[in-house]
């Protein structure tokens, strides 16, 4: 009877499992280098992926409070270098009663003046989400057209000032956004000095979770581009006609 001898104690296990236990090793300590890396360079390099393009665009749901209660909101814009552009703003009662105003539509421009001041002056230290709800501070200006309930939009804008701030949930710049929006609105009629019967509905504020989506459109070199484009084809015809006239 033959009695198989078993590996001794402190033997080195076989070649295929080193080499297995070895591959995952080196994958895990990769994985844990790219993520330091990029935990790194999301929280060093005080832009959090704000220049990885020159448009942002926004869009987002929530709801709006005024007098008469609270109405479905919708926000969208477009700005360019996070630091100026335009926007659109939604409200729509849904039919609710004793509300003075059914929906309203707004549009104007927004300025976020502190991005490029602070970044240009090293403020930007982290954490992440400090900076970029920090530097959301938007200005808005604009005009706005409401309905009464069972009419249509009133023929005559107004005027509307808002304040609004973002709170970034994952420190980026393209991601998912909380934001907060406050605004002032003056009918025409009141801006004319007469009396209106809805002057009650002046603030508006509004919440939303919305997404900022940061791209590179290449708005201010566009013309540069085509330029370069037009003139390539001229530059292979020239090479083809040199070359064809050396010996």
């Amino acid at each position: 009877m033959t009695i198989p001898k078993r590996p001794a104690r402190g033997s080195r296990e076989p070649a295929p499992r080193r080499r297995a236990r070895a591959t995952a090793l080196a994958g895990a300590a990769a994985l844990a280098a790219l993520a330091g890396a990029s935990t790194a360079h999301a929280e060093n390099d005080g832009a959090y992926g704000r220049l990885d393009g020159d448009l942002d665009l926004r869009a987002g749901a929530g709801a709006s409070l005024a007098a008469g209660g609270p109405a479905l909101s919708a926000r969208a814009a477009a700005v360019y270098l996070q630091t100026a552009g335009l926007y659109a703003h939604y409200t729509d009662a849904l039919g609710a009663e004793g509300t003075p105003v059914a929906r309203s539509i707004a549009g104007g421009v927004l300025l976020q003046p502190l991005f490029l001041a602070r970044y240009a002056s090293d403020l930007e230290r982290g954490p992440p989400w400090l900076d970029l709800f920090l530097d959301s501070v938007a200005l808005g200006v604009g005009s706005f057209w409401e309905a009464p309930p069972r009419a249509g939009l009133a023929p005559e804008p107004g005027l509307e000032l808002s304040l609004s701030l973002d709170v970034p949930l994952l420190g980026d710049a393209t991601g998912p956004f909380i934001g907060l929006r406050g605004a002032l609105r003056f009918r025409g009629p009141e801006l004319a000095g007469a009396e209106s019967a809805r002057d009650a509905q002046r603030a508006l504020l509004s919440v939303t979770l919305s997404w900022h989506h940061v791209l590179r459109v290449h708005i201010v070199d566009a013309g540069d581009r085509s330029y370069a484009r037009g003139r390539a084809p001229a530059e292979v015809a020239a090479r083809g006609s040199a070359a064809a006239r050396s010996p």
